[in-house]
């Protein structure tokens, strides 16, 4: 009997704890609905007028990596780039200009970190800067 009993309650308690649910979730629609249907007291109109619209170009995409990130003194390495850009500035110096997608192959003394900047110019003018860096260490 006791095993009924228990059975019972827990029908019973499944079925409230489930009816008071449905009854949460009806409620909780009305309240919404009527919130989002009601009008505002604060509502305002207003008036926007744009006056200036500034397109901002994309900037071209690039890849720049050396081919060894680290060489003996007087070794040379490949520095290859790779861009959707125009045309690219830079490499040995500011004004050179290359191909938006190359290789070139240099040879290092000094000794420490070298940063070979690129500047990719895009045909709409934009512009996105890339480097490849190599370590250049004493030879043995």
């Amino acid at each position: 009997m006791k095993t009924d009993s228990s059975v019972y309650v827990a029908i019973v308690v499944s079925y409230l704890y489930m009816t008071t649910r449905r009854i949460f979730l009806a409620f909780s629609i009305l309240f919404l609905s009527l919130c989002m249907a009601a009008p505002s007291a604060h509502a305002a109109s207003f008036d926007l007028k744009v006056a200036n619209i500034t397109m901002v170009p994309l900037p071209p995409t690039c890849e720049a990596r050396a081919t060894k990130r680290v060489i003996r003194s007087g070794g040379t390495v490949d520095i290859v780039w790779k861009s959707n850009a125009e045309k690219m500035i830079g490499l040995t110096n500011g004004d050179t200009e290359w191909a938006a997608d190359g290789r070139q192959r240099v040879a290092i003394a000094v000794l420490g970190k070298h940063v070979f900047p690129m500047t990719f110019i895009g045909k709409n003018g934009a512009t996105r800067v890339c480097s490849a860096t190599v370590f250049v260490h004493a030879k043995r």
